[in-house]
């Protein structure tokens, strides 16, 4: 997935131009299946003008903005988000959107893995706490298996950037480990 999609995007909503960000916006939002929390009256065209709110809130956010309090922040973000969609609720689509921006502090909240963690949805706050403590059960496990990426590169989706060394880094990252355990519970959780 990284290599396919969220590289992809990941790198066109860091370093690409206005087009290229609004285009990644759409491609993320239609893979993860959260296109549908946007309404579409201002689709025209291509479609992208849906995302220009989106656009505007999330290329102020860096870093720095969610290491202090992350669920706070994620929430602010969030209800600016939903108030430029006439109040919709857009906390699984702005975390998923995050994530692909930024990565790490983020974690995805995703009915599916909320199911997967038993709790009732909504809270955020609850959300990354049962998740931070799922993930302390399999996270030696998840590194470990993670190092060991790197033997089979030469099998991965994109050989031109999935280098062994690419992937030997890359597997090492801490937003890659917690990543594979997202899926994880995304996949308990259908």
């Amino acid at each position: 997935m990284w290599l396919k999609h969220d590289r992809i995007y990941h790198d066109a909503l860091n370093n690409g131009t206005r087009a290229e960000k609004l285009a990644a916006l759409k491609k993320a939002a239609y893979y993860y299946k959260i296109a549908r929390n946007l309404p579409t009256e201002c689709d025209e065209g291509r479609g992208l003008e849906r995302y220009e709110p989106v656009l505007k809130i999330i290329d102020k956010v860096v870093n720095s903005d969610l290491t202090e309090n992350t669920v706070k922040s994620i929430e602010k973000i969030q209800v600016k988000i939903s108030k430029a969609y006439d109040d919709r609720n857009a906390l699984s689509f702005t975390t998923k959107i995050l994530w692909l921006k930024m990565r790490d502090p983020i974690i995805i909240y995703d009915s599916q893995a909320r199911i997967a963690l038993d709790i009732p949805g909504g809270d955020l706050s609850e959300f990354y706490k049962a998740w931070r403590a799922e993930y302390k059960i399999p996270a030696k496990s998840i590194a470990s298996v993670c190092a060991e990426l790197s033997g089979v590169a030469k099998y991965s989706y994109d050989q031109t950037v999935a280098t062994t060394s690419y992937v030997k880094d890359i597997s090492a990252k801490m937003w890659f480990q917690e990543r594979v355990f997202d899926m994880y519970l995304w996949h308990k959780g259908q």
